[in-house]
């Protein structure tokens, strides 16, 4: 792809065979493009296009004398605008002229790949001396003629083929992106994957539109539709950016303010992209830059979000910085171009794609180091638990584990949890009637029942006397139900042949701190006691209270 790039970059420089000096006229109400370039006067140089607000204009190319052949003939490029109708007066050395008009609502026939037009300049014996582009119902808001170039025929194809190439490329690295990520997350569930597979298909999105691939495919769409497509998804593409950093770095990183100004901005460019999209060409010059506003509010947030990485010692920075680098630039500067403080350029308005795509290949790496960091991350977990259990931070009786280990392995899970408190019923009648040995072989077999019917990722503990508890996480909770654990109990095997059952109570939450678990417990055990009220041998969730027999 960096060949590709390297190679369509010096094309545009290559093929422009002579600078076209750019001068404009306003159309008043009510005279033709042929009044005003009668009057040479009305014309001016030195001044910026887009300084002259919205309505129909003539702006006059020159440069030096260029033959236009029937075997090779010139063609007029020049960026796509917003405007309703369009035509190219074409004046020879001889004093003939000829013309050629187009139309926004049928821009396919002019339109080529990277959102150009392309005008064919007729073939003629005399050199070609000037171009007249008459504008109709321009938005100007960063100029009526955009980009001007002259140059052959052959050159403009071999240009078309190496944008193509481009396009062509990104595309594929775009769809390999998403569709090895999207497996991924099938597995592994990590949200950033699925915002990292938002902002490719969001950029890829932005690459049909503002290649011009849909109106060339599309030839009898207005224009302009193509041109609203590009401001939505190019928004949609930042703020699926955000929230893939937001969630790659994690909240703990991030912060809750940050988080919140995430959210704000998000919400402010969908609101800027939405009215630009529906309202224009209404108040389109006040939109467009409140649609710039919003995108600078986006690209602020990124600086803040990098340093909170860097106090955390996140190991993953300088991969971020290599591979945020173009895109801010790129983006600032395409910021800075939409408030008409940088002039147009090519590369700058297709700079977001190029830069992004680049941003796509570091980042598939960015991912795969955060992934094979999760993994160790859970390997370590589990090697933890088994050292644990090594290091006799189980419960010596039943081999559960106890209190203390079990409280440093949950507290922290920010997911959500289920916990299940287990107490055995009558369990002091079990101890007088056949001895305290007995009740501890009791206790061993509530224990294995408990082992017998966990998932492998919940964790088993016993928190004291006669009192179990499990901890499931969200994935497992089918897998696990209360009445799982009241049948496991039921029919497991008991000293002496006696029948064993226990009450059980459930509550939902996050354990992320030790107040978590406080809340937490306290709901579970509330609802271990109505459980044992209600007769026992039956479970009871914390939020209804409604016994399950």
């Amino acid at each position: 792809m960096l060949a590709l790039l390297a190679l369509a970059a010096s094309a545009p420089a290559r093929a422009q065979t002579s600078p076209l000096e750019s001068c404009i006229a306003r159309i008043p109400a009510g005279q033709t493009a042929a009044q005003v370039i009668a009057r040479p006067q009305a014309f001016a140089c030195q001044v910026s296009q887009s300084a002259q607000g919205s309505g129909d204009f003539v702006v006059r190319l020159r440069f030096p004398a260029a033959s236009s052949q029937i075997a090779d003939p010139l063609v007029l490029r020049m960026a796509s605008v917003w405007q309703s109708t369009g035509q190219a007066h074409f004046r020879y050395a001889d004093g003939s002229q000829a013309r050629f008009a187009f139309a926004s609502s049928d821009i396919g026939k002019v339109l080529t790949i990277g959102a150009i037009f392309e005008i064919p300049v007729p073939a003629h014996a005399a050199p070609l001396e000037t171009v007249y582009v008459e504008t109709r119902g321009a938005a100007n808001l960063r100029g009526v003629v955009l980009g001007p170039q002259l140059m052959k025929r052959s050159e403009s194809q071999t240009l078309r083929m190496q944008l193509t190439m481009l396009y062509a490329g990104f595309a594929g690295l775009a769809l390999a992106l998403i569709v090895y990520n999207l497996s991924l997350w099938a597995t592994l569930r990590h949200r950033f994957q699925l915002y990292y597979c938002g902002m490719v298909a969001s950029l890829m999105a932005y690459a049909y539109t503002s290649s011009g691939l849909l109106g060339i495919m599309f030839p009898m769409l207005d224009n302009t539709v193509r041109l609203r497509s590009n401001y939505v998804f190019l928004m949609l593409t930042a703020a699926m950016a955000l929230q893939f950093a937001r969630h790659f770095f994690g909240g703990r990183i991030v912060g809750r303010k940050i988080e919140r100004a995430i959210a704000a901005t998000t919400v402010l460019g969908g609101i800027a992209a939405a009215a630009l999209a529906l309202l224009s060409p209404w108040q389109m010059r006040s939109l467009d830059h409140s649609y710039y506003v919003a995108m600078l509010g986006m690209l602020a947030l990124l600086p803040p979000i990098l340093v909170q990485a860097w106090r955390a010692r996140s190991p993953y920075l300088p991969i971020v910085l290599v591979a945020w680098s173009a895109p801010l630039a790129t983006s600032f500067l395409r910021a800075l171009h939409g408030f008409d403080l940088v002039g147009y350029n090519f590369w700058l308005d297709n700079g977001n794609l190029i830069a992004l795509s680049l941003e796509a290949l570091v980042s598939s790496v960015l991912v795969t180091a955060r992934l094979r960091e999760l993994s160790y991350e859970r390997d370590h977990a589990r090697a933890g638990e088994r050292v644990a259990r090594r290091l006799a931070s189980t419960d010596p009786l039943t081999g559960l584990l106890n209190r203390r280990s079990f409280l440093e392995l949950a507290v922290g899970r920010t997911s959500h949890q289920r916990l299940l408190l287990i107490d055995i019923d009558h369990f002091k009648s079990v101890n007088d009637r056949l001895g305290h040995a007995s009740g501890d072989d009791v206790l061993c077999a509530v224990a294995e029942a408990l082992q017998a019917c966990r998932p492998s990722r919940s964790l088993a503990v016993r928190l004291g006397g006669e009192e179990f508890a499990l901890l499931l996480p969200r994935s497992v909770f089918g897998e696990c139900t209360a009445e799982t654990v009241l049948e496991a109990v039921r029919n497991w095997p008991m000293p002496q042949g006696i029948k064993v059952t226990v009450s059980l109570g459930y509550a939902d939450g996050s354990v992320a701190s030790e107040e978590d678990w406080k809340r937490l417990y306290r709901l579970a055990d509330s609802a271990l006691y109505r459980a044992k009220s209600d007769g026992r041998d039956r479970a009871c969730r914390a939020t209804d209270f409604r016994a399950v027999a």
